[in-house]
Protein backbone atom coordinates (compact mmCIF):
# COMPACT_ATOMS: atom_id res chain seq x y z
CA UNK A 1 0.00 0.00 0.00
CA UNK A 2 2.92 2.26 1.14
CA UNK A 3 4.67 2.00 -2.45
CA UNK A 4 1.53 2.72 -4.31
CA UNK A 5 0.95 5.75 -2.29
CA UNK A 6 4.23 6.94 -2.65
CA UNK A 7 3.35 6.42 -6.59
CA UNK A 8 0.54 8.35 -5.85
CA UNK A 9 3.00 11.19 -4.10
CA UNK A 10 5.21 11.64 -6.76
CA UNK A 11 2.31 12.08 -9.90
CA UNK A 12 0.66 14.38 -7.89
CA UNK A 13 2.09 17.35 -10.19
CA UNK A 14 1.38 15.02 -13.30
CA UNK A 15 4.57 17.28 -14.76
CA UNK A 16 6.89 14.02 -15.06
CA UNK A 17 7.80 12.11 -17.81
CA UNK A 18 5.80 8.94 -17.29
CA UNK A 19 2.93 10.88 -14.80
CA UNK A 20 -0.22 9.74 -16.61
CA UNK A 21 -3.89 10.07 -15.12
CA UNK A 22 -5.14 6.53 -16.12
CA UNK A 23 -2.10 5.22 -13.66
CA UNK A 24 -2.83 7.29 -11.04
CA UNK A 25 -6.56 6.50 -11.63
CA UNK A 26 -6.06 2.68 -12.14
CA UNK A 27 -4.21 3.25 -8.49
CA UNK A 28 -6.51 4.51 -6.60
CA UNK A 29 -9.23 1.84 -7.89
CA UNK A 30 -6.64 -1.06 -6.40
CA UNK A 31 -6.72 1.47 -3.42
CA UNK A 32 -10.30 1.93 -3.05
CA UNK A 33 -10.67 -2.43 -3.16
CA UNK A 34 -7.64 -3.39 -0.96
CA UNK A 35 -7.31 -0.21 1.41
CA UNK A 36 -8.21 0.36 4.94
CA UNK A 37 -8.92 3.19 7.02
CA UNK A 38 -5.20 3.28 7.84
CA UNK A 39 -4.08 5.08 4.57
CA UNK A 40 -6.32 8.10 5.00
CA UNK A 41 -3.89 9.83 6.39
CA UNK A 42 -1.10 9.51 3.66
CA UNK A 43 -3.56 9.98 1.08
CA UNK A 44 -4.28 13.09 2.56
CA UNK A 45 -0.80 13.95 1.89
CA UNK A 46 -1.41 13.71 -1.81
CA UNK A 47 -3.24 16.65 -2.40
CA UNK A 48 -2.13 19.96 -3.51
CA UNK A 49 -3.82 23.24 -4.65
CA UNK A 50 -1.28 23.81 -7.65
CA UNK A 51 -2.09 20.44 -9.76
CA UNK A 52 -2.09 20.54 -13.18
CA UNK A 53 -5.08 17.89 -13.14
CA UNK A 54 -8.14 18.41 -10.55
CA UNK A 55 -9.76 15.63 -11.55
CA UNK A 56 -7.10 13.55 -10.14
CA UNK A 57 -7.56 14.97 -7.00
CA UNK A 58 -11.36 14.63 -6.96
CA UNK A 59 -10.76 10.69 -7.69
CA UNK A 60 -8.66 10.80 -4.89
CA UNK A 61 -11.54 12.23 -2.85
CA UNK A 62 -14.00 9.68 -4.18
CA UNK A 63 -11.49 6.87 -3.39
CA UNK A 64 -11.45 8.38 0.55
CA UNK A 65 -14.64 8.22 0.68
CA UNK A 66 -15.11 4.79 -0.63
CA UNK A 67 -12.82 3.53 1.98
CA UNK A 68 -14.32 5.16 4.60
CA UNK A 69 -17.72 3.46 3.41
CA UNK A 70 -16.35 0.27 3.37
CA UNK A 71 -14.60 0.02 6.36
CA UNK A 72 -15.86 1.26 9.78
CA UNK A 73 -16.94 4.57 9.38
CA UNK A 74 -16.55 6.83 11.89
CA UNK A 75 -12.85 5.56 12.22
CA UNK A 76 -12.32 6.27 8.72
CA UNK A 77 -13.72 9.96 9.45
CA UNK A 78 -11.40 10.33 12.32
CA UNK A 79 -8.41 9.72 10.03
CA UNK A 80 -9.73 12.22 7.45
CA UNK A 81 -10.21 15.03 10.17
CA UNK A 82 -6.69 14.25 11.17
CA UNK A 83 -5.66 14.33 7.52
CA UNK A 84 -7.53 17.75 6.86
CA UNK A 85 -4.48 19.25 8.93
CA UNK A 86 -1.56 17.31 6.81
CA UNK A 87 -3.48 18.97 3.61
CA UNK A 88 -2.43 22.81 5.10
CA UNK A 89 -1.85 25.54 3.99
CA UNK A 90 -0.81 23.90 0.68
CA UNK A 91 -4.03 22.08 -0.35
CA UNK A 92 -6.32 24.26 1.32
CA UNK A 93 -8.63 24.36 -1.41
CA UNK A 94 -9.06 20.69 -1.03
CA UNK A 95 -9.80 20.08 2.25
CA UNK A 96 -12.37 22.70 1.48
CA UNK A 97 -13.83 20.60 -1.05
CA UNK A 98 -13.53 17.21 1.22
CA UNK A 99 -16.08 19.34 3.73
CA UNK A 100 -17.93 20.37 1.22
CA UNK A 101 -18.49 16.36 0.30
CA UNK A 102 -19.38 15.62 3.60
CA UNK A 103 -21.53 18.59 3.85
CA UNK A 104 -23.32 17.69 1.12
CA UNK A 105 -23.98 13.50 2.50
CA UNK A 106 -26.90 13.44 4.41
CA UNK A 107 -24.94 9.54 6.15
CA UNK A 108 -21.84 11.44 6.68
CA UNK A 109 -22.59 14.58 8.16
CA UNK A 110 -24.33 13.03 12.01
CA UNK A 111 -20.71 10.51 11.77
CA UNK A 112 -18.46 13.17 11.19
CA UNK A 113 -20.41 14.92 14.04
CA UNK A 114 -19.77 12.71 16.12
CA UNK A 115 -15.84 12.47 15.74
CA UNK A 116 -15.28 16.22 15.87
CA UNK A 117 -16.45 15.83 19.15
CA UNK A 118 -13.18 13.57 19.87
CA UNK A 119 -10.18 15.86 18.28
CA UNK A 120 -7.31 17.65 19.41
CA UNK A 121 -7.76 21.49 19.87
CA UNK A 122 -5.79 22.51 17.61
CA UNK A 123 -7.60 19.86 15.05
CA UNK A 124 -11.08 21.00 15.94
CA UNK A 125 -9.66 24.99 15.27
CA UNK A 126 -8.46 23.85 11.24
CA UNK A 127 -11.87 22.39 10.45
CA UNK A 128 -13.95 25.04 12.28
CA UNK A 129 -12.15 27.38 9.99
CA UNK A 130 -12.77 25.32 6.74
CA UNK A 131 -16.57 25.11 8.21
CA UNK A 132 -17.20 28.48 8.61
CA UNK A 133 -15.16 29.69 5.22
CA UNK A 134 -17.87 26.90 3.85
CA UNK A 135 -21.05 28.48 5.59
CA UNK A 136 -19.86 32.15 4.62
CA UNK A 137 -19.36 31.36 1.35
CA UNK A 138 -23.03 30.00 0.73
CA UNK A 139 -25.25 30.26 3.73
CA UNK A 140 -28.21 29.05 2.15
CA UNK A 141 -26.56 25.56 1.37
CA UNK A 142 -24.90 25.17 4.53
CA UNK A 143 -25.98 27.06 7.66
CA UNK A 144 -27.89 24.36 9.68
CA UNK A 145 -25.19 21.43 8.74
CA UNK A 146 -22.30 23.73 9.24
CA UNK A 147 -24.09 24.85 12.51
CA UNK A 148 -24.52 21.17 13.75
CA UNK A 149 -20.94 20.32 13.16
CA UNK A 150 -20.14 23.67 14.67
CA UNK A 151 -22.09 22.62 18.34
CA UNK A 152 -19.80 19.16 17.92
CA UNK A 153 -16.39 21.11 18.20
CA UNK A 154 -17.18 22.90 20.88
CA UNK A 155 -18.33 19.97 22.73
Amino acid sequence: MNEKINILYKMRFMENEGDNLEIFENILNELSLEGTNDIILSLCTVFEDEVAEPSADDYLIETIFYIVKRNNLEEGLHKLALGTIKMLPHAEFWAERIHRTLLNSKDLVFSYGKVLGKLESPTKQKIKEILIMIKDDDTDLYLEKVNFLLEKLDE
